[in-house]
């Protein structure tokens, strides 16, 4: 993961560290998924052969709220662009009922994540 991505990545997770309880959820409800970086080779192999995936967003909060099951945030640096994995997984969340989003600054996710948790819960899309 670049430098500015993992900074505004970190960001999001030290709001969420002192927010959470705001908004009566548990710290764990938000939760990253560490599919990006450099790792030695026996450790990517470990990864991937206990089910790491290519193309899956950096951020999962797996709480319904607004019709959604769920929400993805995919962190991208200011110049970074969607992978040709990410164009079919990002895709197909929003097909189950899970609310995605591009996220360029630490300020835009913590927003997505604000405006997701005030819809409210509403059952299923």
């Amino acid at each position: 993961m670049k430098d500015e991505e993992f900074r505004n990545q970190a960001a999001v997770f030290e709001y969420w560290a002192w927010a959470h309880k705001s908004f009566g959820l548990p710290e764990f409800a938000l939760m990253s998924y560490p599919a990006g970086g450099l790792r030695h080779k026996s450790t990517a192999g470990k990864l991937k052969a206990t089910g790491t995936r290519r193309g899956i967003p950096d951020i999962l909060f797996p709480v319904a709220r607004g019709g959604f099951f769920g929400l993805v945030i995919e962190m991208k640096s200011q110049t970074g662009r969607l992978t040709d994995q990410q164009r079919v997984v990002i895709p197909w969340f929003e097909s189950i009922g899970w609310r995605a989003e591009i996220a360029y600054t630490a300020t835009a996710a913590i927003n997505a994540l604000q405006q997701y948790l005030a819809e409210g819960a509403r059952g299923r899309p």
